[in-house]
């Protein structure tokens, strides 16, 4: 059965490659409602294959201007979270250049950034509260790189600072929004995950994708909870270290909590 998934995940990101991309980018620029359609059809399809079961759970989603800030344990989150939203991600720049999906990643206008340059941050702040003041989410994975999924790292609060940069473009705004989610992997073929399954499931380090990719196919049906917290308000005169703090202890209190009922 894997091998039979691999070859149609193969067959079907081919397509989304030759007709998806294409497609999504003259829809982009025509500013079609399609554009928002393609991308959480090609999360479900490849999700499908993968034997990638997503579930979504907790709070309701702030008010617009918006920054979704997720704990980050594999590649699989952008899949799994793009299922429901679609929001522009914000990514290593490694994963331009990844095949096929860094071609997808381009034509939804990700935003990259260089994790070894400092003087990215400035930049990366300026993209991301010009996508929010056009109405978009932009989710940012605070821990700024994945892990082992054992637990949650402390999260980078430069790029908090992209909602100052919203206030500055559009001082009509009061306030942005930093909706905290935990991603956690419960299950792998029906049997709860304990650490040592989690961390073998996760992506992280200088792990190469295709191995991954084929775990993943071989350790199906994989359970994904994608968990959302109680939104936060980051006003004009808020600490984006602080905002930074309380979004890190509410995403580690879901992680924690899911994996807890794991054990129960």
């Amino acid at each position: 059965m894997p091998y039979l998934r691999a070859a149609l995940l193969i067959f079907a990101l081919s397509g989304f490659y030759l007709i998806g991309v294409p497609l999504q980018r003259l829809a982009r620029r025509r500013g079609w409602a399609l554009s928002r359609e393609i991308p959480p059809f090609f999360a479900r399809t490849v999700c499908a294959l993968l034997g990638l079961r997503v579930r979504f759970e907790g709070e309701e989603l702030g008010p617009k201007p918006r920054m979704i800030v997720a704990n980050h344990v594999s590649w699989s989150d952008i899949l799994a979270l793009a299922r429901r939203e679609t929001p522009c991600f914000v990514a290593k720049s490694e994963v331009a250049g990844w095949p096929l999906l860094g071609a997808f990643a381009r034509v939804q206008d990700t935003i990259f950034v260089r994790r070894d340059s400092r003087t990215e941050v400035p930049r990366v702040n300026a993209a991301m509260a010009e996508k929010m003041v056009a109405g978009e989410d932009v989710l940012l994975f605070g821990e700024g790189t994945s892990t082992d999924g054992a637990g949650v790292l402390s999260f980078k609060p430069s790029h908090f600072a992209a909602a100052r940069d919203v206030f500055r473009l559009f001082p009509e705004t009061s306030a942005v929004t930093v909706q905290p989610v935990a991603i956690t992997y419960t299950h792998a073929r029906g049997e709860p995950l304990d650490e040592a399954g989690r961390r073998a499931l996760a992506w992280f380090g200088d792990a190469d994708l295709a191995p991954h990719i084929w775990l993943l196919l071989k350790s199906a049906p994989v359970d994904c909870v994608i968990d959302f917290g109680e939104p936060l308000s980051f006003a004009p005169e808020s600490d984006r270290k602080a905002v930074a703090l309380e979004t890190e202890a509410r995403v580690r209190a879901l992680a924690e909590a899911q994996i807890a009922r794991l054990q129960a």
